[in-house]
């Protein structure tokens, strides 16, 4: 994929005009030459958390937990599961909305993290792809 960049360039800021300030002398545009070879060697690879930052990613991020309690054969809906931190439950909160309709396995009692062994299979879907590849 081409990507173009266009940058507006001068040989000395002493000029006046009102694209100097956004411009770039030699020095700059080699840095950004230089940049634009790094920066796709950069984005390579698996992207994953330093072990240092887990107590932040466990604060900041949110898990699927139960607002209600919910019974065994019951739907889960809106009503009965919510996100809320910490982040460290096994149901990250960008699977919420997978989780509704699916149905609870056992009771449930509020405020507790969803499982997914507490959701029933009742057919292959994203959640059940995730527990397999673990």
């Amino acid at each position: 994929m081409l990507k173009i960049v266009e940058r507006h360039f001068t040989d000395t800021y002493d000029r006046e005009g009102p694209d100097i300030v956004c411009s770039m002398d030699e020095k700059a545009l080699t840095e950004l030459i230089n940049a634009s070879e790094v920066i796709p060697l950069m984005m390579g690879g698996e992207k994953r958390h330093l072990d240092a930052e887990q107590v932040t990613i466990d604060f900041a991020f949110a898990s699927v937990v139960t607002i209600k309690d919910v019974k065994k054969g019951e739907p889960f809906t809106s009503e009965n599961i919510w996100v809320k931190r910490p982040g460290n439950g096994e149901i990250r909160a960008e699977e919420f909305d997978e989780i509704l309709g699916k149905i609870a396995e056992c009771d449930i009692e509020s405020d507790s993290q969803l499982e997914y062994k507490m959701i029933k299979k009742s057919r292959l879907s994203i959640l059940d792809i995730k527990k397999e590849q673990e």
